[in-house]
């Protein structure tokens, strides 16, 4: 079963079929079934733009500050 962070509101963490490895708001790992990947910094850019905090591919920091 998948651990469960309680400080984050993410929906994906309640999901046992969660679309992501990581999640957008706390980088933990929410489906360890699909595998880590290296991004490029084109696909951290997009991803900055939609206002995630975490990569959902790599789990890498993406805006810091917040």
């Amino acid at each position: 079963m998948i651990s469960q962070r309680t400080s984050c509101p993410n929906l994906n963490h309640k999901r046992s079929d969660a679309p992501v490895r990581f999640c957008p708001m706390c980088g933990q790992v929410v489906n360890e079934n699909i595998p880590a990947r290296k991004c490029t910094e084109e696909e951290h850019a997009k991803s900055r733009r939609e206002r995630n905090k975490y990569c959902l591919h790599c789990g890498e920091q993406l805006i810091r500050g917040i």
